[in-house]
């Protein structure tokens, strides 16, 4: 009965955003334009190459050369350059390709989400003094760190190392499987955005819970709908909590990645103790300069 209830409801929710956007379809096309340039000239080129460079080194278990157990450090490092949903992908192709464990696949996806160092230095920078970007970075990756160093650690078990004999086909893999993580990417992101353009422009909120379901549905648009506050701190961490834990869109991308309700339980976790560890850190390296 209650699986029936929410069937009801979400259809009923799709059939309502389906005629609002036949009678908004200018406005529509025009936040559809505005998305497809941030998404085409910010994301795009950058994740893509790091995808595809990231999935050829685990197709050819570059972990298992090296005798020391480094996934962690791997991980945490490929997600941060990377920026999300690169940590939950990096993480199942590993367990998928058998150099990790379940056990440990867990224990990664609680540090590995970090967001393109570009888009806070570069996009946020234009509503943020630079300086606060840096400290914005620096928060979401000492607080992943900390959970890092508290993670259980594995050793690596001894294993046969095998070689892909065909560079091209394994770099037709990466690109088959970058192409589909970016086709995700795209269409949960800009789902989520046009809900969120229709919910603000029906409804009539004040600008922080505008702000608010702005960045609950999408991060970009929470991001930089910040703007029309002034205050710096309260706009700096309305920032770091939606890049940090991540809007409806990044969960949903992250959970369509992993397949597996126990590894997103642990993403959740991971992205609680990691916000609240973020905005503490941030509070401290930005209120002594005030």
């Amino acid at each position: 009965m209650k699986k029936t209830y929410k069937t009801i409801i979400l259809l009923v929710s799709l059939i309502t955003l389906i005629i609002v956007y036949f009678f908004n379809s200018k406005y529509i096309i025009k936040c559809f334009l505005e998305y497809n340039e941030l998404f085409y000239t910010k994301l795009f080129p950058v994740s893509f190459i790091f995808f595809v460079f990231s999935t050829i080194l685990i197709e050819y278990k570059i972990l298992d050369i090296i005798p020391i157990n480094i996934n962690s450090i791997y991980i945490y490092l490929l997600s941060l350059i990377s920026g999300f949903p690169s940590g939950a992908k990096y993480t199942k192709e590993l367990l998928d390709n058998k150099s990790i464990t379940k056990e440990e696949a867990t224990n990664l996806l609680l540090f590995s989400h970090f967001p393109n160092p570009l888009f806070i230095l570069g996009s946020i920078s234009l509503i943020l003094d630079q300086n606060i970007c840096i400290k914005l970075l620096l928060s979401i990756i000492l607080s992943n760190f900390i959970i890092l160093l508290f993670t259980k650690k594995y050793k690596k078990e001894k294993s046969i190392i095998t070689f892909p004999n065909n560079f091209s086909s394994v770099l037709k893999i990466a690109i088959y499987k970058s192409i589909k993580t970016i086709i995700l990417i795209y269409g949960t992101s800009i789902f989520f955005y046009l809900i969120s353009c229709i919910i603000t422009k029906y409804i009539s909120f004040n600008p922080y819970f505008y702000i608010l379901i702005s960045g609950l549905f999408d991060l970009t648009k929470g991001v930089f709908s910040t703007s029309i506050i002034n205050n710096t701190i309260i706009k700096s961490i309305f920032i770091l909590v939606f890049i940090s834990f991540g809007s409806l869109s990044i969960h949903m991308q992250v959970k369509s990645i992993l397949e597996d309700t126990l590894l997103y339980k642990s993403f959740i976790k991971g992205r609680i103790i990691g916000t609240i560890l973020a905005c503490l850190i941030f509070l401290l390296l930005i209120i002594p300069t005030r």
